[in-house]
């Protein structure tokens, strides 16, 4: 899909409270995608509210906009999930206060609102991701601090801005 497909495609979903799935096959492996319900986009970012596999509502996802390279809202199971979801009451919300007009607006104003996100760097490295909070935010850095497997503070680590390309919180 073109860049503009993606972006009109994403708008749609958001118009119409429909459920995608979003591939980034230039930074994922394949198989993996986001499912989820558009609750906020621009012409930079998405923000899905995800669908998990046992079908329930849980966490947000932030995507660039530019990694995304395939939208599909016509899926095997579409209609499935979202019966499973209304017979649990379960709608989309679109979390507040989360602004997307930048990448440290995002970073910031999720730190902000929920206590721990997750961010990845799939273009440096794909196997790895960062668990923790905002210490800082300059204009082209930012300070993390972190915690490990254990839910311990571990440290804090400095990563560029323009690394980021996703970010979870709330799951």
């Amino acid at each position: 899909m073109s860049r503009e497909d993606v972006a009109k495609e994403i708008a749609r979903a958001r118009r119409l409270s429909k459920m995608v799935i979003c591939n980034r096959k230039c930074l994922e492996d394949a198989g993996c995608y986001d499912r989820g319900y558009v609750v906020d986009a621009n012409e930079r970012f998405v923000l899905l509210h995800l669908v998990t596999d046992d079908i329930r509502l849980e966490g947000y996802v932030v995507l660039r906009l530019d990694d995304i390279t395939e939208v599909k809202s016509d899926f095997d199971n579409y209609r499935f999930i979202e019966k499973a979801l209304q017979l649990r009451k379960m709608t989309p919300e679109r979390p507040a206060l989360v602004d997307l007009k930048s990448m440290e607006t995002i970073l910031a104003s999720v730190d902000e609102h929920f206590a721990l996100m997750v961010v990845h760097r799939e273009a440096v490295d794909q196997s790895e991701c960062h668990i923790g909070s905002l210490e800082s935010i300059a204009d082209k850095t930012f300070v993390m601090k972190e915690i490990d497997r254990g839910a311990q503070w571990c440290g804090v680590k400095r990563f560029r801005v323009d690394e980021v390309t996703r970010i979870e919180f709330n799951g």
